[in-house]
């Protein structure tokens, strides 16, 4: 199961990491995935910290590729600039950093 969940997180970072092309922004795999403590019902979780305000449509498109993507868990996208600084200085302590 361990290598599944790699491949699907693997699948998500591809697709979120399309989907923001040429918009430049940080990108956090944060929650039980990122602690390595995920579960059959786990959902992923990402944030996405963009470095001007993300156009329209952008989190919704890759919302929908996610969901007719293969991978079988749900997958939670944050726009971390419209999130409580308290929240987002978590992610960004916590999370896994997917682009550099």
């Amino acid at each position: 199961m361990a290598h599944a969940m790699h491949s699907d997180l693997e699948k998500v970072k591809r697709i979120v990491l399309r989907g923001l092309e040429g918009t430049p922004a940080r990108v956090y795999l944060y929650g039980s995935f990122a602690r390595g403590q995920a579960v059959r019902t786990s959902d992923i979780d990402v944030a996405v910290l963009p470095e001007q305000p993300l156009g329209p449509g952008v989190l919704a498109m890759i919302r929908e590729a996610l969901e007719e993507s293969t991978v079988p868990y749900p997958v939670e996208v944050t726009d971390l600039s419209e999130a409580p600084l308290s929240f987002r200085e978590q992610v960004l302590r916590e999370g896994i950093p997917w682009n550099d």
